[in-house]
Formats: structure tokens, C-alpha cells, sequence
């Protein structure tokens, strides 16, 4: 795969981790991740915080945030 820093910054002559928006199988855009960066969910933090025996955190905002 082919990636432009048009479409991805900073990607030209990368070595690794990249996320990408894709629509309909083409790439609109993304951004290279650093060496201290991941991407995962909110819900898998949660539970890796349960595992570790951590308390929860909340997944969703309480109703008095706008």
C-alpha cells in the first residue's frame, strides 16, 4: 500500500504504526502513531484496570455534562 504524506502526514519513510481513515476501500486520511502510542477502546482499558485489580471507570458521561 501506497501512502502520500497528503493523506497521512509524516508517513514518507515511516517505520511503524500508522492509523488510517478508510471510505469505501480508500484511504481519506490518518496520522502516523509514536513509538508511546496505541490505540485501543475505552471498554478494554476498563477491563484491563478490572484485571490488574483496579476499580472500574465510568464508561459513559454523567448526565450533567454537556
Amino acid at each position: 500500500m501506497f501512502l502520500t504524506d497528503y493523506l497521512v502526514p509524516g508517513s514518507t519513510g515511516h517505520t511503524g504504526a500508522i492509523l488510517v481513515t478508510v471510505n469505501r476501500g480508500k484511504i481519506t486520511g490518518g496520522f502516523v502513531l509514536r513509538p508511546d502510542e496505541f490505540v485501543t477502546s475505552l471498554r478494554a482499558i476498563d477491563e484491563a484496570r478490572k484485571m490488574a485489580g483496579l476499580s472500574s471507570i465510568p464508561l459513559t458521561k454523567p448526565s450533567t455534562d454537556l
